[in-house]
């Protein structure tokens, strides 16, 4: 199971992110992996984290696979911080839009 998706303490929660990971990386697939489905799921995966752990060492602590990567955790944090709610919002939502999840939704 993602580390993400085991810190957090509804069950319902767990089963509906699981299942949209599962259909995004799903997504990423049918499209062979082509670079802006790519992006997008990278960038919904970063403002999730992001939103969910408000530090980078909180990241890295649930994604210790990214502890080699830290600075590059510290930069994303850092562009992140620059935006509005709003903005992050946006994005999400434009990468969303991006991602067929269709069969996270009816399965």
């Amino acid at each position: 199971m993602n580390p993400f998706i085991s810190q957090i303490a509804s069950k319902d929660t767990i089963e509906l992110m699981a299942r949209f990971f599962d259909s995004a990386n799903e997504s990423v697939k049918r499209s062979n992996y082509s670079s802006d489905i790519l992006e997008a799921f990278d960038l919904i995966q970063a403002i999730s984290c992001y939103r969910y752990f408000p530090t980078v060492d909180e990241c890295i602590k649930a994604f210790p696979n990214l502890e080699q990567e830290k600075h590059k955790v510290e930069y994303i944090w850092e562009q992140f911080k620059g935006l509005s709610n709003e903005q992050l919002s946006d994005i999400f939502i434009s990468s969303l839009s991006k991602i067929d999840v269709s069969n996270a939704i009816t399965n």
